[in-house]
């Protein structure tokens, strides 16, 4: 289960790098000679960045699960020691802490 579980985390920091390299991407593009067209752009760049902000997070935290799988770590919390519920781990596969240390 474990090597899937990486294999499956790979697979996901694979598809957010490419939308990363996507972003960059889009802002190599230039501008527009338009002002109005640029205001557009400008706005299209404040989401971009949002969108590669939220993907560089999301990648750091995969790498971080899959150190958790290979030192043993994954899916006990760091905090109480307990495990982390599977439903907790299957929306959140990065999560660090059982439920009840979470909130």
């Amino acid at each position: 289960m474990s090597e899937q579980l990486k294999s499956d985390f790979t697979q996901r920091i694979i598809a957010l790098q490419e939308r990363v390299n996507s972003i960059h991407g889009d802002f190599a593009d230039g501008r527009d000679a338009d002002w109005a067209e640029q205001a557009c752009e400008r706005e299209n760049d404040e989401v971009l960045n949002a969108l590669e902000s939220e993907a560089k997070i999301e990648i750091q935290q995969l790498s971080n699960a899959i150190t958790r799988i290979e030192d043993g770590s994954y899916g006990i919390c760091a905090e109480c020691g307990d495990d982390i519920a599977i439903g907790r781990l299957k929306v959140q596969p990065s999560a660090t802490k059982c439920i009840q240390c979470a909130e």
